[in-house]
């Protein structure tokens, strides 16, 4: 197989795997993929919008290195905790005792290896909305993508739910989810972005063009450490290397990120939104059943076509 086929490849197994979940997959689905050694691409819903639920947290980490490059601040300063900024949801920091004073870097590493939505409310504040996109989203042209709530108002909008600590945002609401102007991105404002924004941003951060070549490499060491690994890297081979980061919400199942093979590397960008489902595979994918098998079968299939594999496992 040429290189050059991967492409078309990666089309032929996007549809395979798609019409084996229920003949066709009716929620809507987003994959972006670039061969970072020939550029070239693969989109399906390339440029439509997605909730970004966690992935946000990559724009922000990006903000957080260029303020920290900057002089604003050290990656070593010290932010103190206090239970009054404790966000729902997934991390450990929510339940910790107050007084506990992490670095900058500690809460950057907490947001995106365990999805720390406390540690991620902390940096949103340290580096502003308005900075977030002023120099990182519209500075790279990323025009579907917004970031305008940190994890506490993201969680309250999403999961009808109120702005405290203790909300769980795993709970499952009365409400139905389906079809909402929200999860389908027709919000004035929002936490949203597209599989051709996400691809974009990450092959400038592989190819170590993001705020720095050293602010570059920190970053990718820090996603590389992900815990998160049911999605992307759920069937490729053990000790393979991926700096990815996911996100979650209901019937919303996202995994962004670099994977490194001996072949070359490639950006993948895996977007599941099971509110735009028909009501029978809205029902069946209770508790997010759905998106992370997709997703972690996406993601196998991908990796063969990348690598030159025929089907099956790694």
């Amino acid at each position: 197989m040429s290189h050059h086929d991967v492409p078309q490849k990666v089309s032929q197994a996007v549809e395979r795997v798609t019409e084996k979940h229920g003949g066709t997959v009716t929620g809507m689905l987003g994959v972006a993929f670039r061969d970072l050694r020939t550029q070239e691409e693969f989109y399906l819903n390339g440029d439509t919008a997605f909730p970004a639920a966690s992935v946000f947290k990559i724009f922000l980490l990006a903000e957080l290195f260029r303020q920290a490059e900057a002089g604003k601040f050290s990656l070593s300063d010290r932010i103190p905790l206090e239970d009054s900024e404790k966000s729902p949801g997934s991390g450990v920091l929510k339940e910790l005792g107050e007084g506990l004073n992490p670095t900058i870097r500690d809460c950057a590493t907490l947001m995106m290896i365990l999805s720390d939505n406390t540690a991620t409310d902390k940096l949103f504040n340290l580096v502003g909305r308005e900075n977030i996109k002023k120099n990182v989203l519209d500075a790279l042209g990323l025009t579907r993508t917004r970031v305008d709530w940190g994890c506490r108002r993201l969680i309250a909008r999403y999961c009808d739910q109120p702005e405290t600590a203790d909300a769980d945002a795993d709970s499952e609401s009365e409400r139905s989810f389906r079809d909402s102007d929200l999860y389908l991105c027709r919000t004035d404002e929002n936490d949203q972005t597209s599989p051709a924004d996400t691809a974009r941003f990450l092959a400038l951060l592989a190819e170590n063009r993001l705020v720095s070549e050293r602010a570059s490499r920190d970053m990718l060491h820090i996603m590389s450490r992900c815990q998160t690994n049911s999605r992307i890297p759920r069937h490729l081979p053990r000790g393979l290397r991926i700096a990815h980061k996911t996100g979650t919400l209901d019937r919303v199942a996202n995994d962004v990120g670099i994977v490194y093979t001996e072949r070359g590397s490639y950006v993948l960008a895996l977007f599941y939104n099971g509110n735009a489902a028909d009501e029978e595979e809205y029902a069946r994918n209770e508790k997010g059943r759905i998106g992370d098998d997709l997703l972690a079968e996406l993601s196998r299939d991908i990796y063969l076509c990348a690598v030159g594999g025929g089907g099956g496992r790694p």
